[in-house]
């Protein structure tokens, strides 16, 4: 059964609902830094986050169903790669990040304090991709299994279309040799 589009919510779908507290994960995580980060670091945390929950929301308006297009699944897929490249990057901005601040940390009160943040953003980002992950490969093995019985589908109407050609023409053959026609005339010498 599939959902009308006005129906769906695209909050019900868990990976955009971890997307979106990975996002504000981030903004409460970058407050905490000086300005003077700003340009190094948090602005690209900030984006970063941003853009896995909008090219998640983006990937999800494209409803899989067995009758969507190559195009629309593709354009689904993109939106969902382009999360799940971008999640893969912000795990690795955080570490650059924890990296600088264990440097040099003059804005967390202790080590522990930035430490906890650090390891909240890491394992939220390792449960957005992950399930991004997850629902690309799921995604994928829907589409071929679509289009599998798709093609069975058409293989089959094909066939019973072929059948009930040669069961019409064996008809008509029938009836055209039977007693109700005249028997084609014999070519004269």
């Amino acid at each position: 059964m599939s959902v009308y589009k006005s129906r769906r919510k695209d909050a019900s779908a868990q990976f955009i609902a971890d997307a979106r507290e990975l996002r504000r994960l981030v903004a409460r995580a970058v407050r905490r830094f000086p300005n003077s980060y700003r340009y190094i670091v948090t602005n690209g945390l900030l984006e970063m986050a941003r853009e896995i929950v909008v090219n998640s929301i983006k990937g999800n308006g494209v409803y899989l169903h067995k009758d969507l297009s190559q195009e629309d699944f593709k354009l689904r897929h993109r939106y969902l790669k382009m999360a799940e490249v971008t999640a893969d990057a912000l795990l690795e901005e955080i570490t650059f990040a924890y990296e600088l601040v264990a440097e040099g940390n003059n804005f967390f009160k202790s080590k522990e304090e930035y430490e906890k943040v650090f390891s909240g953003l890491t394992a939220q980002g390792n449960t957005v991709l992950k399930r991004l992950r997850n629902l690309i490969s799921n995604d994928q093995d829907r589409w071929r299994r679509y289009q599998k019985e798709k093609a069975e589908a058409e293989a089959a109407a094909k066939a019973a279309a072929e059948a009930a050609t040669k069961a019409a023409e064996a008809k008509a053959n029938a009836e055209g040799t039977g007693a109700g026609e005249p028997a084609p005339a014999q070519a004269e010498e």
